[in-house]
């Protein structure tokens, strides 16, 4: 899925941190971006959170972050 500059977004349960984390999609440069694993192509998308987040190792706390798109949510 590709989510434009400025679309409200909610981070999935099934992520493995800030797991329900509301926020926008953000102009970066050079974000979007797309890595290529072992399960193909992942989009990455730079998130601002609306509430800064730790991540899962406990650090932080992050006002903006890349988050895998398969992970987001489009909210109105």
């Amino acid at each position: 899925m590709d989510y434009a500059i400025g679309t409200r977004v909610r981070i999935r349960s099934d992520y493995h941190w800030a797991c329900g984390a509301l926020g926008v999609v953000i102009d970066q440069p050079g974000w979007p971006r797309t890595v290529v694993g072992r399960q193909g192509a992942l989009r990455f998308f730079f998130v601002q959170f609306d509430v800064p987040q730790i991540d899962a190792d406990g650090d932080g706390p992050y006002r903006a972050a890349e988050i895998d798109g398969n992970f987001l949510e489009e909210i109105g």
